[in-house]
């Protein structure tokens, strides 16, 4: 077995992109945006004059995890001439309706056609990683085809959060996008309530929909696919996870910032809060297992 490579120091920035641009949250939503660019592209142009990556990294984001913060940090490791294999959500959907001849509203990972845009990321995840992509990322479901194919050059990360606290993100995150317009008590009800409670077990297990009598198979599924991954980390403890990935892959992550929701959660009372932890019982069981695992 190789041992893990020796983290190097991470590179400073140049002097513009620390003092030349404002940094503050608070600046202008397009002067923050240019920074975040330049920033982003002077570290994958320093990135361009050292070594590889010791691996390829294969980031399954699994949504309402922190995705977009730790994504951010990991292009910045990728050297500027190497293309990077990113799967977005909206382009993504709206691909496979055009190309399934669906209304692009039915195609969406939480809807009833989900693996309609499921199979089409995993043929997107392949193409990049057949491309050799330092980092290919997006909310796509583990793939074992990809692990089978590509697992010698590849390492599979995630990073999970507490699956009560996820749950309400997506409810909120999906009432901002006019996915769904229900209040909360109706929502842990509905179908796609319930696929957002088994969001977990659904993207380590590769179903994109599980049935409640299928829970017991799935959750075997994902605890299996789990020991596929180099790396979990969890949103509370995402130090441990940058310390994780640079002795996997011999690289400092810099987490520069975390993203805030810009969405209003629901109250939960009693009622609510039992009902929550009666449909994420098997994501909670797989979350526990999972911080077992990669928590020393």
């Amino acid at each position: 077995m190789s041992t893990s490579p020796s983290p190097e120091s991470p590179p400073a920035l140049p002097p513009l992109l620390r003092h030349g641009l404002n940094p503050d949250p608070e600046a202008r939503p397009l002067a923050r945006q240019t920074y975040e660019r330049m920033r982003l592209y002077a570290a994958r142009a320093l990135r361009s004059l050292r070594r590889p990556l010791a691996y390829n990294c294969l980031y399954m984001h699994v949504p309402k995890c922190a995705g977009t913060s730790v994504t951010d940090a990991m292009r910045s490791l990728c050297p500027l001439q190497k293309r990077i294999g990113m799967i977005l959500a909206r382009p993504s959907r709206r691909a496979t309706a055009l190309q399934s001849g669906r209304p692009e509203w039915n195609i969406h990972e939480d809807g009833p056609e989900s693996q309609v845009i499921f199979a089409y990321r995993e043929h997107l995840m392949l193409y990049y990683m057949a491309d050799d992509a330092p980092l290919v990322c997006g909310h796509f479901l583990f793939s074992e085809l990809a692990h089978t194919a590509f697992g010698d050059r590849y390492r599979f990360v995630s990073v999970l959060r507490n699956p009560l606290d996820r749950l309400v993100s997506n409810y909120a995150d999906a009432r901002l996008g006019n996915y769904i317009d229900m209040p909360f008590a109706a929502y842990l009800d509905s179908e796609v309530g319930w696929r957002h409670a088994t969001v977990m077990l659904r993207y380590f297990s590769g179903r994109a929909i599980i049935p409640p009598a299928g829970i017991g198979e799935a959750m075997t599924a994902a605890r299996t696919n789990l020991e596929k991954f180099a790396l979990v980390g969890f949103t509370d403890r995402l130090p441990d996870f940058a310390a994780g990935f640079a002795g996997v892959f011999g690289a400092p992550l810099r987490l520069h910032h975390m993203r805030s929701g810009r969405f209003q959660k629901p109250e939960i009372d009693r009622s609510a809060r039992a009902r929550m932890e009666q449909l994420c019982a098997g994501d909670l069981e797989f979350y526990e297992h999972a911080r077992r695992r990669f928590i020393a």
